[in-house]
């Protein structure tokens, strides 16, 4: 019987081409590949989590500070001499008359009490001190007052008077912000430094455990280019795969938090990554964009590192 007539040999015959096209060097589901896209995967995961983490912080960052820098405080503390219900009522007037401010509200007792509850309780002592006046400044964030000529005003005009412009407290939310940024940041060169070293040690095992592949190729005149190629192919799909999973997983986690976390306020954990995730702002668009940049790098990686390492551990091995 003649192969042509025979179906099995036909067959046989037939598969090495097959093989010939997949890619005979690295096998599909070869182990340090498998290795190699868990391993990714995870990474991937934790670099999407991250990315998220840094959006929401960005956009809280954002929206405290632009509370902030549209509030003020006048702070009137009592003394001797000093009739605080009549200098609370001067403040009031000398504010309103001001250009920029768009409101100006005065805090009860009650209301400055309840301040400082959480430092010192529902105490007796509340009634015994000499508790400041409080009036709070809404301005013109369009057309802002000038502090420096306010804070003048009101220590000439109304005694024991402070401004508190709250500058302090967005330089602390703005420093926080960079720094938590700048965190960040380390825990991706952290993240890429592993995947590349994860890489390097992936492309060795998949070269060495396929020497036998690699030398008949040597014999019928492959060149290191040519497996090369063939290895960064494996890498490019490896990388792309364990970077789609990852970004995946990490977008399914936080899509949980914003369907089933406790959304008790504007603020609230889910109720800003539903906004970071289900709206079609501007904002929300740039962070998918962001999102997508961790399957595209862990795909660059993984093809950049295996064609160096390729051909650097080429040149040791045989």
């Amino acid at each position: 019987m003649t192969d042509a007539t025979n179906p099995t040999l036909a067959a046989g015959a037939r598969k090495p081409a097959v093989k010939s096209r997949e890619n005979p060097i690295i096998p599909r589901l070869h182990a340090p590949l498998r290795t190699l896209i868990i391993a990714m995967s995870v990474m991937c995961f934790l670099s999407t989590l991250a990315v998220g983490a840094l959006l929401l912080i960005e956009r809280a960052v954002d929206q405290w500070t632009s509370q902030i820098s549209g509030q003020a405080t006048v702070q009137i503390t009592p003394g001797e001499g000093i009739d605080a219900d009549a200098e609370v009522e001067a403040a009031k007037r000398l504010l309103e008359g001001l250009a920029g401010v768009a409101e100006v509200r005065v805090l009860a007792k009650e209301e400055a009490a309840a301040l400082l509850e959480p430092w010192l309780g529902r105490a007796n002592i509340l009634d015994e001190l000499p508790i400041p006046r409080l009036l709070a400044v809404t301005t013109d964030q369009r057309n802002p007052p000038d502090f420096a000529a306010m804070t003048a005003k009101l220590e000439a005009e109304v005694k024991g008077a402070r401004l508190d412009t709250h500058r302090h407290w967005q330089d602390e939310l703005t420093a926080m912000a960079e720094t938590l940024t700048w965190l960040g940041l380390a825990v991706f060169a952290v993240i890429a430094g592993a995947a590349v070293a994860l890489v390097i040690y992936a492309t060795r095992m998949a070269l060495e455990t396929n020497r036998e592949a690699i030398e008949v190729l040597y014999l019928v005149g492959a060149g290191d280019k040519f497996i090369a190629r063939q290895v960064e192919r494996r890498f490019l799909l490896a990388g792309l795969r364990a970077g789609l999973i990852g970004m995946a997983g990490g977008i399914g986690l936080l899509g949980g938090v914003a369907v089933f976390g406790y959304a008790g306020g504007a603020m609230s954990l889910s109720s800003q990554v539903q906004s970071l995730l289900m709206t079609t702002e501007p904002q929300a668009v740039a962070g998918y964009a962001l999102f997508l940049l961790v399957p595209v790098v862990a795909t660059l990686i993984s093809v950049v590192t295996a064609r160096l390492a390729t051909a650097r551990i080429l040149k040791s091995i045989f």
